[in-house]
C-alpha cells in the first residue's frame, strides 16, 4: 500500500503515528515555550498571501477557520480541499520520527530532507514538516499534481508569521 496525498484514513493514521503515537515528544527550546499562536492559525496568511503563492483564490473551510492549530484551505471555485497546514508538539529530529514511522507501518512514505526550510525539513507521502523555533508545522497538499515550491513557501510565510505573533 502507498499512502497517497488523498488516502482518507491511510494518510490519517500515517500522521497521526508520526506526530502523536511513534515518539516521545521533546521539550521545545527555552524561548518557544507557551509561544502558541494568539489567534487562529487560518488567520496567519492573507487572502493576497495566498494569492501570490499559489495563484488560486483560496478560502478556509469552516470547520478548522477557529481552530488554533490546523487549517484547512479549500479552493473558492471548486470548493474542494486545497492544502492544510497542521502545529504539532515539537519533534527534534525528525529523521527519527521518519524512521520509525516507515518501520511501524513496514511502508515507505519516501522522505526527501530538504534545505533552506527552517531548522529541519523533510518531505514525505503525507506532506512537508519543518522545525523552526520550537515548533513542528506540517503542510499538506491535497492533490498530487502541485508544485512543491509553493507548499514549501507558504511553510515559510507561516514559521515567519507564528513568530512574529
Amino acid at each position: 500500500m502507498r499512502f497517497g496525498l488523498t488516502a482518507g484514513s491511510g494518510l490519517a493514521t500515517a500522521v497521526l503515528v508520526l506526530i502523536g503515537a511513534c515518539g516521545d515528544e521533546v521539550s521545545e527550546p527555552e524561548g518557544a515555550r507557551g509561544q502558541g499562536p494568539e489567534k487562529p492559525v487560518c488567520e496567519l496568511v492573507r487572502q493576497v498571501d495566498l494569492q501570490q503563492i499559489f495563484v488560486n483564490r483560496l478560502a478556509p473551510d469552516g470547520d478548522t477557520r477557529s481552530s488554533m492549530d490546523r487549517c484547512t484551505l479549500n479552493d473558492a471555485e471548486s470548493e474542494e480541499a486545497f492544502v492544510q497546514y497542521e502545529l504539532h508538539p515539537y519533534k527534534e529530529d525528525l529523521r527519527v520520527e521518519v524512521e520509525r514511522l516507515e518501520r511501524e507501518l513496514g511502508e515507505d512514505i519516501n522522505p526527501r530532507f530538504v534545505q533552506g526550510i527552517g531548522d529541519e525539513a523533510v518531505w514525505t507521502d503525507v506532506g512537508l514538516f519543518v522545525n523552526r523555533s520550537g515548533r513542528t508545522l506540517q503542510v499538506k497538499p491535497m492533490q498530487d499534481d502541485q508544485d512543491r515550491a509553493a507548499y514549501q513557501e507558504l511553510a515559510r510565510l507561516l514559521l515567519t508569521r507564528l513568530e512574529d505573533g
